[in-house]
Order: structure tokens, then sequence, then C-alpha cells
């Protein structure tokens, strides 16, 4: 099963977690990755190969995964974890990578390793979203609750909800009624949530309290196409 792209740029935008920097110039390379300027980031790390050998190879993997190049973002991790990679975060960037090229097997060993050796919320996260990816409502259930324990709050409880809404669609709607009470209101995941509160309110068969919910939601985000085609395809 392939998952639909808004679901992975979705949990690209949620998870993305760059290691420590340990100098001005890994600095201002994740600020490049931040942006999306990758191919200057990549001139960037390159230059630090000698002198930060671990933490540039694996910033280049994690470059090179995110442009979708996943035999380069592969070979620079391979390379990082030989110069002397941390196994716990070896096993998160392999992980992800997998993840994005669907590999689903892969990615849920690799992240299943990654949240067991250090149970950071980001590797949870993605442990979870590879459930959901399976549509494997408990593995999803697993990764996401761990999230949740770890500290990622309302994403962990929005994602948990997104695995749950084809088969218990009143608890995935608690889920994302309860992420966006705990989101901070300048949260790009905000409007994301007010949308699936409206589709699951829409499989629970309450299409105008769906709709109410999708004007709301252009009230306060005016210009919101995804909302507006939603409300389109309900109807007046």
């Amino acid at each position: 099963m392939n998952m639909p792209l808004r679901f992975k740029a979705l949990i690209v935008l949620l998870l993305l977690s760059l290691p420590a920097a340990a100098s001005k110039d890994l600095a201002y390379a994740r600020q490049l990755i931040g942006r999306g300027e990758y191919a200057l980031a990549v001139v960037t790390l390159k230059k630090q190969l000698d002198s930060a050998p671990v933490e540039s190879r694996s910033l280049l993997s994690m470059v090179y995964y995110l442009e979708g190049n996943y035999n380069e973002a592969s070979r620079y991790l391979v390379a990082a974890r030989r110069k002397g990679l941390d196994e716990a975060e070896f096993y998160a960037l392999k992980g992800r990578i997998a993840f994005l090229s669907d590999d689903w097997n892969t990615a849920w060993a690799a992240l299943r390793s990654a949240v067991a050796l250090r149970g950071r919320k980001g590797d949870a996260l993605y442990w979870g979203a590879v459930g959901l990816a399976q549509g494997d409502s408990e593995r999803a259930k697993l990764g996401f609750e761990k999230a949740a324990r770890s500290g990622a709050d309302g994403a962990a409880v929005f994602l948990r909800g997104l695995s749950l809404l084809a088969t218990n669609a009143q608890a995935a709607l608690q889920d994302f009624r309860s992420a966006q009470s705990s989101l901070p209101s300048e949260s790009p995941l905000r409007p994301q949530v007010i949308l699936w509160q409206s589709k699951a309110l829409d499989r629970l068969g309450k299409k105008k309290e769906a709709r109410s919910t999708l004007r709301f939601l252009l009230r306060v985000y005016p210009g919101y196409g995804p909302a507006q085609e939603e409300l389109n395809r309900l109807g007046p």
C-alpha cells in the first residue's frame, strides 16, 4: 500500500528532527535544510566532510532523503555510521529513509530499534506513521501512544486520530478535537486538525456539523484551499 502524498508531506512537516549541530557551518546547513535550499546545503556540508565527518554525512543523508534521492541518502548514512554515528541515530535515519521510499518492513524494524534505544518522540511518531501507511491501526496506535508519552502531545494525538479514522470515526474525532485544544495557536497543524474533524463528522453522518466546521475553518484561515474543496464536495 503506497501512502498518499498528502499524508507523507504532512508527516514530514510534523516530524523533521535534525541532530544537534557542532559548528556555525553545520548550523547554517540546518537553516538551509529547514528552508528547503537543499542544493546549497549539500555544497555547505560537503565542505565539512573532513572537519565534521559524522555530522556532515548524517545531514547529507537527511538532505538526500528529503530530496527523494534514497540511494545517496543510504550511502551517506552508512558512511556516517562507519565514521562513528550513534547507533540510535543511525536506525532513526535509516527508518526515515525507508519510510519515504515506502519500504515499510525496513522502516518498521529500524524505527522500532531507534525507539528502543532512545525513546524520542520523533522516532515514535515515524514508527506510528509506518503503521498508518500500512493500514495497520494497531501498529500506528502503538507508535503514536509512545510518542504521546514522550511529550509529542497534539501532534501525536492528531496522527493517532488519522490512524483510527477508517475504523472508529468517533474516537478519531475526539483525538482531532483534543489535538486542536493542545496545539498552540500559531501551529501550522491547526487547519489540518480542523479539516480532519470535518472528515470525521462526515463519516459519522453529521454533514451539517461537518459543513459548519469547514465554514469556521475558512473564517479563521481564509483561502485555505483544502477546506474549500471539502466544502464544495459536501455541498450547500
